[in-house]
């Protein structure tokens, strides 16, 4: 894991502020010169106690500039007052423009780093998809990205402003009176051990909080997505206690960071006030001793309330700083993952393909954990169909991931045209393979959209030749509004038999010589897995096919036919031949429902349906 992203700030985030440094370098530029006007808000505050009403003359440098107080002392305090709401107009024009700019540039970087999480997770290997949930995915891509433009506006607004008046003030106060400035500032130290305690103690809250809402939002999209699963089951209660249970974790971590919160601000409050009875007193003690003026005991204490000031902006804002902190190492721990799978930098793309696909001696395993696939060695020809059978879980649907390299193999290599997969470009293979899975995924678009995502820049009527070459034209122009049908999320509002045409002719659609077909009728009714195995045909035929099924009936008239056991091809042939020999084919065939037919025993037994389903 990169650990570049334990620095603060993490030296990755500079790539995504260097293009906004116009932006933040102006509104850096605001905020120093309203940071300059704040220093001299006191000022004429000063002038009106020290020369309006006690008469004193006014210093060398502002007297040529200001009218006389002993000629006219109602003139002074005209200009002084508009002199303190000229001030205030400066302040509140400099404060709107620096925190515009960097509201902006902050809403742009949280677009760039949007932009480049969604792009990095895309490419992702599928053993990451497997290890993460999909909501917490959304919530570092939604949430987390998001608390940057909130750290970038906390940064630039109040931090650099805050930063340049600590540092101003206290050489002003020094300049006026050493001994004074002394005390104003012993009580600064105070001030920030309680905002470092209460700052660690927030960010290790609110890192746990964000843990947990992860885990919550990871389980509530589980949940709504498996709604059909969850009602069918009665299963709305249990499902609710699930969620209440950690939503009540969840409260519990965010009152206790609302306590941390709570409490800041009060022991600030405590500590401002003893300080300022301090200074307060202090002060007026000089002032007796004729020390100081009472107008400069007005500003030291208007210059520690300044100063005092950025303290109770660091405790409004600390949780929220806080919180990006946090998102800013959940985002890293993605952003620094690195796919298994790699593309090489001398990947080759050949001109054309054919299709001929060889494994040879190809072991696979899903870290942690065993190998599931031992010594795996076969070939598919252009033109031809092979058949994957064997019992669940015995690897049939990993060798369909390794033929688009979603996987790389442990042992062994898996050749495409007498190429190593890992010598091609990632994108050159994957256009040679059409996948037609078990559950076909279908986007929220409409029919011919869906049809499209197979090949980019497609129309709309190549979905519909690619739907008429396959066979399945009829089909889809029952559906309300045919092509234009709008189809839900998942597919939902479609049978499956419909999702599978789409699928079917999305394959034909892209037009790669390989296909891949992942018991693409299983689940269907006899009429409609009759009709899409017409359609497959037509999109197998002349392509190098590789077809997985549990009814073996769907493959009797496969060329070869492999079967695994255990992650092993423990027999391969036709289907004829493989009846003969018996072994674990001749056992899946009688034990399924085709099998249990052809021998005469009563396929609707409970025995034969038990074999069926180990099947």
């Amino acid at each position: 894991m990169n650990t570049q992203h334990d620095t603060a700030p993490p030296r990755w985030l500079w790539r995504y502020l260097t293009p906004q440094w116009p932006a933040l370098g102006s509104g850096t530029l605001a905020m120093a010169v309203r940071a300059g006007v704040l220093a001299l808000v006191p000022w004429p505050l000063k002038y009106i106690i020290d020369s309006v009403i006690y008469a004193q003359p006014l210093p060398p440098f502002v007297a040529q500039y200001l009218p006389d107080p002993h000629l006219d002392r109602l003139a002074l305090l005209g200009a002084l007052c508009a002199l303190t709401l000229g001030l205030g107009l400066a302040d509140a024009l400099l404060d709107y423009v620096g925190n515009r700019l960097f509201l902006d540039a902050g809403q742009r970087l949280v677009f760039d780093l949007r932009h480049d999480l969604f792009s990095h997770l895309q490419k992702l290997s599928l053993d990451f998809h497997r290890r993460h949930a999909g909501g917490d995915l959304m919530s570092r891509l939604s949430g987390d990205v998001q608390k940057l433009q909130d750290l970038v506006s906390a940064v630039g607004g109040d931090f650099i402003q805050n930063i340049l008046i600590l540092v101003s003030i206290p050489a002003i106060m020094l300049s006026v009176d050493w001994r004074y400035a002394v005390v104003v500032m012993a009580a600064f130290p105070i001030l920030a051990g309680i905002i470092q305690l209460y700052t660690f103690l927030l960010r290790r809250a609110l890192r746990r909080m964000r843990s947990h809402e992860g885990d919550l939002w990871s389980m509530a999209q589980e949940v709504l997505g498996s709604v059909q699963l969850v009602q069918a089951c009665g299963r709305e209660s249990h499902e609710e206690q699930r969620f209440h249970a950690g939503a009540s974790k969840l409260l519990g971590i965010g009152r206790g960071v609302n306590s941390l919160q709570a409490q800041f601000s009060p022991a600030l409050t405590v500590a401002v006030a003893a300080a300022t009875a301090l200074i307060a007193w202090y002060g007026a003690m000089h002032v007796l001793d004729g020390r100081i003026t009472a107008g400069e005991m007005l500003v030291f204490l208007a210059y520690f309330r300044s100063l005092t000031l950025p303290t109770r902006r660091v405790a409004k804002t600390s949780r929220m700083v806080g919180r990006a902190a946090v998102a800013l190492e959940r985002i890293a721990d993605y952003l620094f993952e690195r796919p298994s799978v790699v593309e090489s930098p001398l990947a080759l793309v050949p001109a054309s393909c054919a299709g001929r696909v060889e494994f040879e001696g190809v072991s696979f395993g899903y870290k942690p954990g065993p190998n599931i696939l031992q010594d795996i060695s076969f070939r598919l020809e252009p033109g031809k169909t092979v058949a994957l059978v064997g019992p669940t879980g015995a690897g049939k649907s990993t060798i369909t991931g390794l033929i688009s390299r979603f996987y790389d193999p442990v042992l062994g290599r898996v050749l495409l045209d007498g190429h190593d997969l890992r010598e091609l470009g990632l994108g050159f293979l994957r256009r040679q393979v059409a996948l037609v899975l078990q559950e076909p995924v279908i986007l929220r678009a409409s029919v011919w959209e869906n049809i499209c995502y197979g090949l980019e820049r497609s129309t709309r009527r190549d979905a519909i030749a690619a739907a008429e070459a396959v066979g399945v034209h009829h089909i889809i122009e029952r559906l309300p509004g045919g092509y234009d049908c709008l189809v839900s999320e998942r597919g939902q509002t479609l049978s499956g038999g419909q999702r599978q045409c789409l699928s079917i002719a999305r394959a034909m659609l892209s037009n790669a010589p390989i296909v891949v077909l992942d018991e693409p009728s299983s689940n269907l009714d006899a009429k409609t897995e009759c009709q899409l195995m017409d359609a497959i045909k037509r999109l197998t035929a002349s392509r190098t096919s590789l077809i997985i099924a549990h009814r073996l009936g769907t493959v009797m008239e496969a060329d070869e036919i492999l079967v695994l056991d255990q992650g092993r091809i423990v027999q391969r042939g036709r289907h004829t031949q493989l009846i003969r020999d018996g072994g674990v084919y001749g056992l899946l065939w009688s034990s399924s429902a085709e099998g249990a037919t052809s021998t005469g025993a009563d396929a609707s037994s409970p025995v034969v349906q038990f074999r069926t389903a180990m099947a």
